[in-house]
């Protein structure tokens, strides 16, 4: 594996908004997937909120997007969204993509907390969040879906 985050530019925007996580999603470019807002709803999302929007590279193959950012409503880091094309999940990607993510937030923004959400059912989310540390804060986001917050204390 050669991992790497490349912003997302003119160069890779269309492939990475082509680029879904359930095999079974349409395939053609819808708002919502299953498990997370399409990659272009987030490109959205960081255009509003000055969120850094990271396209998530094996060698020269786009295999994920991830975006995090300060959230001004609340002030704290968050890992906005981070997803695996369907066709690179259960591959070992999972925790050295999100560390990737992770060492990017700690070293771009000096913070010391990281947090993220994702709906309740997401199981595979879930555990791999925990595998790199997050907890559970007992906190429920209003979103789309009600979505618990998990955070990651770094030091």
């Amino acid at each position: 594996m050669n991992i790497r985050l490349e912003d997302v530019s003119p160069l890779n925007f269309e492939q990475v908004i082509k680029l879904i996580s359930d095999k079974d999603q349409e395939q053609k470019i819808q708002i919502f997937e299953r498990w997370v807002g399409s990659n272009a709803y987030f490109l959205g999302v960081c255009y509003t909120y000055k969120f850094k929007a990271r396209a998530i590279y094996d060698g020269e193959t786009i295999i994920g997007f991830a975006c995090h950012g300060l959230n001004p409503d609340n002030q704290r880091f968050e890992l906005v969204s981070i997803m695996l094309g369907y066709q690179y999940q259960g591959k070992g990607y999972g925790v050295p993509c999100i560390k990737l993510v992770i060492n990017e937030m700690i070293q771009h923004y000096k913070c010391n907390e990281i947090y993220i959400t994702v709906i309740h059912d997401n199981v595979a989310a879930i555990r791999l969040y925990e595998k790199v540390g997050f907890v559970a804060t007992g906190e429920v986001e209003k979103a789309f879906h009600d979505e618990p917050v998990y955070k990651l204390v770094v030091s």
